[in-house]
């Protein structure tokens, strides 16, 4: 009997003999490119600033966070920029007043309710309204005339001035928050600010707070860091 050649079939089964044959060889494997992602370790990025904020001082965590020993990754908390008034560098007055809805917006937040009481710093910017007071209550308001007020301690800082233990305080007969204490005239005056009208300073806050770990402290909390700087003009164009 004659078989008849099929060129098709002979090629189908070459193909199946050289896939039997190959079956327990290595497959070479060819693996993608790497892709190069640009990123830092997240212990060394600092927190993303929230929208509308100001950027931060550039110097802030490269060269004054080493000096006080913070961490680089700490939160920084923008509270207010403010023109200098002839009233802050003026020695008779001996305080630097805050403007108060930036205080009660970006400052109270940030606060517990024990510094915000050794402030007088109500929660609430607008506190409900007080009866009249009575004649005894005049009369021990009169008897506290000239006594010293305290305050919440704070750590003012200035790359000029360096660093001062001042207190942040509201008079409770104005209501308004200002930062005063002893050596405040001196520091002031080393901040080199001038009461001029394109003279603003912003006011940042910061702190590094206790981490607790199964119990331990792994860092001891630090008080509140008040930074006080010119803000950086920008140039004409």
């Amino acid at each position: 009997m004659l078989a008849v050649y099929d060129p098709a079939a002979a090629e189908q089964r070459a193909n199946a003999a050289s896939h039997s044959a190959n079956a327990g060889a290595p497959v070479p494997f060819l693996a993608p490119p790497p892709v190069i992602i640009d990123a830092v370790p997240l212990s060394a990025a600092a927190p993303s600033k929230a929208a509308g904020e100001p950027a931060e001082p550039w110097w802030l965590r490269e060269h004054l966070f080493p000096r006080l020993r913070l961490r680089f990754d700490l939160p920084v908390h923008f509270i207010a920029e403010k023109p200098v008034t002839a009233t802050d560098l003026d020695s008779r007055q001996s305080r630097f007043r805050l403007p108060i809805p930036d205080v009660m917006r970006n400052l109270c937040p940030i606060l517990s309710d024990e510094e915000l009481e050794a402030a007088s710093i109500p929660r609430e910017e607008t506190p409900a309204p007080r009866p009249p007071p009575t004649e005894e209550e005049l009369q021990g308001r009169r008897k506290r005339m000239g006594k010293k007020h305290g305050g919440l301690p704070v750590l003012v800082v200035n790359l000029d001035a360096g660093i001062q233990e001042l207190q942040l305080t509201r008079w409770e007969s104005s209501g308004v928050i200002v930062i005063k204490g002893e050596g405040y005239s001196q520091y002031i005056t080393q901040c080199s600010f001038k009461a001029e009208d394109d003279e603003v300073v912003q006011i940042w806050a910061f702190r590094d707070r206790t981490f607790h770990y199964f119990g331990v402290d792994l860092c001891q909390e630090t008080p509140l860091f008040v930074l006080l700087t010119k803000k950086e003009r920008q140039p004409a164009a």
